[in-house]
């Protein structure tokens, strides 16, 4: 039974420049079973979901502010294009970035991407996502101050989420120095901290239809720039 439920799971398992990293590359350490999920929005694995949170234990990969990235999930390093997540996981992806804090710092994340349910098509990001054999492309904002960042990328599973505890989160993280850009830094938000469990984009009982979603977290910044 819990090879099959991990089975259903997923991972960021690369991202995409200017030229594929490969597997892991600049993201932080899996937790030991990498693909479960955070069901616990205290827990401070809802940060990245990783067994080493410390900055100098992996790479940073360079990317341009302005330019666009790719971040890549599957279930496991196999990195099989058609074993992504679950069909019956259906859910938001939702991107975050925050400057870069020594070991034992606190991050304050400030979103730059997110989608849910979208009405024209009928499908949530996750279903996009399988489409798109576990590519998002995302944009780094062209204003972002130059400097080290960590990416937290998440999907956000929900056909639990009608039960409260039992939404399940899929964060992990890259370290990222942006290039070139502006003078901007948004004030970021903490995980854990920001998200309740009763938040209505959590605790969610509308189904696989999409009905009322609200994703959940702060407004984008930078939006469309």
């Amino acid at each position: 039974m819990l090879l099959a439920v991990a089975s259903a799971h997923t991972i960021l398992t690369n991202i995409i420049t200017d030229k594929n990293y490969g597997y892991g590359k600049c993201i932080r350490p899996y937790w030991k079973n990498p693909n479960y999920p955070v069901n616990d929005v205290t827990s401070p694995d809802l940060t990245c979901r990783s067994s080493d949170m410390d900055p100098a234990h992996t790479d940073y990969c360079p990317v341009a502010a302005g330019s666009n990235m790719t971040v890549e999930w599957h279930r496991n390093k196999k990195m099989d294009p058609n074993d992504v997540i679950s069909a019956s996981h259906y859910g938001s992806c939702v991107v975050y970035m925050a400057p870069m804090v020594p070991k034992g710092g606190t991050p304050k994340f400030f979103k730059i991407f997110e989608s849910g349910y979208d009405t024209s098509t009928k499908q949530w990001c996750t279903t996009k996502l399988i489409a798109n054999k576990g590519k998002l492309d995302i944009k780094i904002p062209s204003k972002l101050l130059a400097g080290k960042y960590l990416m937290r990328t998440e999907l956000i599973a929900l056909h639990g989420a009608r039960v409260e505890g039992q939404t399940q989160f899929f964060p992990n993280c890259v370290q990222l120095e942006v290039t070139g850009g502006g003078k901007s830094v948004p004030d970021g938000v903490t995980f854990p901290g920001y998200y309740k469990s009763t938040d209505p984009g959590i605790l969610y009982k509308g189904g696989k239809n999409g009905q009322n979603y609200v994703i959940p977290g702060p407004a984008v910044e930078f939006a469309g720039k």
